[in-house]
């Protein structure tokens, strides 16, 4: 592993590779950094919090770390044009704390991503794949909502309500606007809920799948008081890396957004189903009613149309619940991860 600090003199660098990864140490992040070498790619990680946990010590060994942040414009720009790179994926987000201090979260989430785009402006960059989600959507009443779930193509309204969602909005707008403007690639992935290791430790909020996993590997209860008839599209982490390489390696994406989705409403029952199937004596009791997340509201619920992305990019997810489940327990013995019991 060779870190480098952004803004440091990189002068006579010999280029090894032309693809670089905001947030490749996060959550979703370290997947496709190991995914890119996989392919014998060698991207450049662009990471503020330099924690190999997430990727492991072996990937980590065949990784170039730049440590910056996205907030700071000439750190990007410095870096696209000392590694002459040509594709950005963006990833580096705030995902808690958003609703408590929106101007912190706007400044990072929304305006972070402008200081990509425009860094990638200024450096040459030809494509940015930016890492939205199905808070793009917002709000979701009528027959896309519980109890139909139709599900949702690209082309539904966009109603954002918290500062996560209006993040999300904004950034593809303002891709959108670079791409007519500055004749950049912009591609948008909108991703159904994630789960995978490190959810807890990281995004702990959003981490009820990963809790599901991780208090019977244990040894430990589940007991959820509500939300077990809400259902949601679930997709397994490996699944949402690979549809992030496919998106920066193809040729020619004829869209600049797509739903990166199973396209199938699941229940925290059908989860807990799935992790008995691996971990035959995990002792889980969800309770009925809706919003397990607890946000107040549920609107946030829904099933999203992947044909889009199944056509034009090839992608299509490999993992079914238990799958992603039985993948997830051995990726946590094999990263050396404890489980974090809540």
């Amino acid at each position: 592993m060779t870190v480098f600090l952004a803004g440091a003199s990189r002068k006579g660098l010999v280029m090894t590779t032309n693809i670089l990864v905001t947030g490749g140490l996060g959550v979703n992040g370290a997947w496709v950094i190991r995914k890119m070498i996989e392919r014998g790619l060698e991207p450049i990680v662009f990471e503020n919090r330099i924690d190999m946990s997430l990727l492991g010590a072996e990937w980590a060994r065949k990784a170039t770390i730049v440590e910056g942040d996205v907030t700071d414009l000439d750190a990007l720009v410095s870096v696209f044009r000392d590694y002459r790179i040509e594709c950005v994926v963006h990833m580096a987000a705030m995902i808690s704390g958003m609703q408590e201090d929106p101007l912190k979260g706007f400044s990072v989430n929304a305006l972070g991503t402008v200081h990509v785009l425009e860094a990638a402006s200024i450096a040459g960059v030809e494509r940015v794949v930016y890492t939205s989600s199905r808070a793009a959507y917002g709000h979701i009443d009528g027959r896309a909502a519980h109890p139909h779930y139709e599900p949702i193509t690209e082309a539904h309204p966009q109603r954002p309500r918290r500062v996560y969602d209006v993040c999300k909005v904004a950034s593809e707008g303002m891709g959108r606007n670079y791409a007519q403007a500055r004749g950049l690639q912009f591609v948008a992935l909108r991703f159904a809920q994630i789960f995978g290791p490190g959810k807890l430790s990281r995004h702990e909020s959003l981490g009820i799948m990963s809790r599901l996993i991780e208090n019977p590997m244990a040894g430990h209860p589940v007991r959820i008081p509500h939300g077990g008839d809400q259902r949601d599209d679930v997709i397994y982490v490996d699944d949402a890396a690979e549809a992030i390489v496919v998106a920066a390696l193809h040729t020619n994406p004829h869209y600049d957004a797509y739903n990166i989705s199973r396209g199938v409403g699941t229940t925290l029952n059908d989860f807990a189903d799935a992790v008995r199937a691996v971990v035959p004596e995990a002792d889980i009791e969800i309770g009925p009613g809706l919003d397990y997340h607890g946000l107040g509201v549920v609107c946030y619920y829904g099933v999203m149309d992947n044909q889009r992305a199944r056509e034009d990019l090839g992608f299509s997810p490999r993992y079914d619940l238990a799958a992603g489940v039985a993948h997830y327990v051995d990726a946590m013995h094999d990263l050396g991860l404890e489980p974090v019991v809540t």
